[in-house]
């Protein structure tokens, strides 16, 4: 005699993961969004995120001034990051029905999924398009400079040189 399996335990498992994944999609958006609304705000300690949006070395090299500058550029596509954010719920939305549906379907799963990257992608271009527009309006002996710091964070690290190291003329 064979045992058929139990309906209920082999439920749990898919149930769990879909509250799982949605867990995780959130948190991720929880974050994402604390991070651009640190950035717009000018973050904590007067940092303003520049390097948490992904700017890593570029944020390194920036004069307080420039931070400032990027900040208000991002700050006039305020429209823009609203409907992008307004996307973002949608999108989750979409995911979450996805995730309900019976029976489940792994095409729109995917579809939801890659409408929500697209839609991130979209944000994260208007950090790079601001941060391309501002190095394009620098003057030449700016972009030297600019290119001096850059270089040197990417030598020694977001703090610079250490202290043995020479100082860069």
């Amino acid at each position: 005699m064979t045992h058929s399996p139990d309906t209920a335990a082999m439920a749990a498992p898919p149930k769990t993961l879909r509250w799982v994944l949605v867990a995780s999609l959130a948190l991720n958006l929880a974050v994402g969004g604390m991070m651009l609304g640190a950035f717009l705000r000018g973050g904590p300690d007067g940092r303003d995120g520049l390097r948490d949006m992904g700017f890593g070395p570029y944020d390194a090299a920036l004069l307080p001034q420039d931070r400032d500058t990027l900040r208000k550029a991002l700050r006039q596509k305020a429209g823009d990051l609203k409907t992008n954010r307004a996307m973002a719920g949608a999108d989750l939305v979409a995911v979450v029905t996805t995730l309900r549906a019976s029976p489940f379907d792994p095409a729109a799963l995917a579809a939801a999924m890659t409408a929500q990257q697209d839609h991130l992608s979209a944000r994260m271009e208007l950090g790079t398009e601001a941060m391309r527009a501002f190095l394009i309006s620098l003057s030449p002996q700016e972009r030297l400079d600019f290119a001096d710091r850059l270089e040197d964070r990417l030598n020694h690290g977001p703090h610079g040189p250490t202290n043995d190291a020479p100082p860069k003329n």
